[in-house]
């Protein structure tokens, strides 16, 4: 099969769990179909890791790093534009969009014209935008304008929880097309020998409200009251960075909070491995295959109590009420002080990262799944 992959909503040039899912799969598609991945030229550099020159580059007049929300607005429409304007003229059997936002589903909706027997196919990875209205508010209009054309045209939806695929049935796509998928990790430094410890707890994600990056400061200063020499390492750039700073140096905690920015897998692994905890007290995951990887790096995982997190981890994490940041402060002080509780959930996250399917598991069911649509 001749298939082509739009990945269009990439504001940074570093990449998130939903872009490594996909590129994951189209690398190992590519080992039997003929497979291109349309992406923007911010993207180009990091995607050659698995695509080895499959790119078609989108090169926008505005391509550059969006850090803030109107310069992420402004760049995905100029993406939008460039491809409506200058689209791909190769016939493919099944177009991908690798997401639900528009910035993925309206050129695809726009190739599907000129490639009328196509297959159109559609990832949903996004949880609940909760802890920034604003954001929540752009993604309701995205979902009024996306929701319509997935509803209509889409032959396969493949949503990363239980959950997601609930809320799509509930909008009326029929449920016969919606498949619920997964996340794999890569092993890179899983068998690593461990050194000292040098954290108390870790966090890995984007650094925007939405990921409780800020309930994170709340939470390190009670822990900083109880343990002065608490320590907490912060992997991962983003929009708010320079506002969490400012928290983190209003309340003193330069010496408690390392902010790593981003790093390189092997680093990343490291970190963790460096680690007591991984605390997560975001608002708006689905499923990260970050949680996976802190798992198989033998982490106890504390987080809020989102359905999704609770529907996909069970027994194998901690959870808090969202938003109670006294609360998630005390459990993490109750799990360093209890070094049993911890190996407990420690065997119990390894055991999952075990039984852990890989990309090519997915890629596979994945493949299949389109074939017989």
């Amino acid at each position: 099969m001749r298939i082509l992959v739009i990945i269009n909503e990439w504001p940074v040039e570093k990449m998130g769990g939903s872009e490594l899912h996909m590129l994951q799969v189209a690398q190992h598609w590519s080992e039997e179909d003929d497979v291109e991945v349309l992406l923007p030229r911010l993207a180009y550099d990091i995607s050659q890791r698995y695509l080895k020159g499959q790119a078609i580059v989108t090169d926008s007049l505005l391509e550059k790093e969006a850090t803030t929300l109107p310069g992420r607005l402004v760049l995905i429409c100029s993406r939008i534009l460039r491809i409506l304007r200058s689209p791909p003229q190769k016939k493919y059997d099944v177009i991908v969009a690798a997401s639900h936002y528009v910035a993925d589903v309206i050129p695809a909706i726009c190739l599907l014209r000129r490639n009328d027997s196509s297959k159109f196919v559609v990832y949903h990875h996004s949880g609940v935008s909760a802890g920034n209205p604003t954001l929540a508010l752009l993604r309701k209009v995205n979902d009024a304008i996306s929701l319509p054309l997935i509803r209509k045209h889409a032959n396969v939806i493949f949503a990363i929880t239980q959950p997601i695929k609930d809320s799509l049935i509930s909008s009326g796509i029929d449920e016969r097309r919606v498949l619920v998928t997964d996340n794999a990790i890569s092993k890179v430094g899983y068998n690593a020998t461990p050194e000292p410890v040098l954290f108390d707890a870790c966090f890995v994600g984007r650094l925007e409200k939405g990921k409780g990056i800020f309930d994170l400061v709340a939470i390190w200063r009670f822990i900083s009251d109880k343990i002065p020499a608490a320590k907490l390492a912060m992997i991962g750039i983003g929009s708010d960075k320079d506002h969490l700073i400012s928290l983190i140096e209003r309340d003193r905690l330069t010496e408690n909070i390392t902010l790593c920015g981003f790093v390189d897998e092997k680093k990343k692994f490291e970190v963790m491995q460096r680690s007591k905890l991984f605390v997560l007290p975001s608002y708006v995951d689905a499923k990260p295959i970050v949680i996976l990887e802190a798992m198989s790096c033998g982490l106890p995982v504390l987080a809020y109590d989102l359905p999704a997190l609770k529907s996909t981890w069970g027994q194998d994490m901690v959870y808090v009420p969202q938003g109670d940041t006294e609360s998630f402060a005390k459990t993490v002080l109750e799990l360093l002080e209890d070094p049993q509780k911890r190996l407990v959930l420690s065997r119990g996250g390894l055991n999952r990262s075990k039984d852990a399917r890989t990309w090519k598991d997915i890629a596979t069911y994945e493949i299949n799944a389109i074939k017989r649509a």
